[in-house]
């Protein structure tokens, strides 16, 4: 069960990826910038990790085909409730997607790269209407790649999170307006065999 990039292969979390896990998910920037609590230890990172490799239906571990080691995650989750009953969205077909990715791979486009095959997946071969994605206004890095794929505001709205009152932006991408600006997966040399 796996999609493969030109750098990467995005499949289930297995135990021997555990470290690897570890290494970028305990960074405490990143569970903030993704709203997740921090771990200070491997005991919660194996509470998360454990729910991602056995719980998780729609859980990718990033690998980086070079060197074989886990550098993030990707999920392809149900939209939330709230979101999928707004007039723009309700009665159709969509999927949320979340995803992080250690900090010494970004800004080297590997996190586009594997967003970019998984938005083509869901729009080509599952035939979904619309993809939607979220992240709190200060994560830079997210909104800079949602933007630059061609996500649109949704809805946004300020929460109460840890202590803090955050703006949560909520984006959606649509097929037809994906369609108007990307090659197929085919096109880009893709595969998605096997990838469920």
């Amino acid at each position: 069960m796996f999609l493969e990039t030109e750098r990467l292969i995005l499949r289930k979390f297995r135990e021997a990826d555990f470290e690897d896990f570890c290494e970028f998910a305990m960074d405490e920037d990143m569970c903030r910038m993704i709203g997740r609590d921090p771990m200070p230890d491997t005991d919660a990172a194996r509470l998360n990790f454990d729910w991602l490799k056995d719980k998780e239906e729609r859980g990718y571990a990033l690998v980086l085909k070079g060197t074989g080691r886990v550098i993030g995650n990707l999920t392809v989750g149900a939209v939330p409730a709230d979101l999928s009953s707004l007039p723009e969205v309700e009665g159709k077909n969509g999927r949320c997607l979340s995803f992080s990715i250690s900090r010494h791979y970004q800004r080297k486009g590997l996190m586009q790269e594997a967003v970019t095959a998984v938005i083509d997946e869901l729009f080509q071969v599952e035939g979904m209407d619309y993809i939607q994605c979220g992240h709190f206004d200060f994560n830079l890095p997210s909104r800079q790649l949602q933007k630059k794929l061609g996500f649109t505001l949704l809805h946004a709205e300020r929460i109460a999170f840890k202590g803090e009152e955050m703006l949560c932006v909520e984006n959606v991408l649509w097929k037809d307006h994906w369609q108007q600006g990307n090659p197929t997966a085919a096109d880009k040399g893709l595969d998605f065999s096997g990838f469920h």
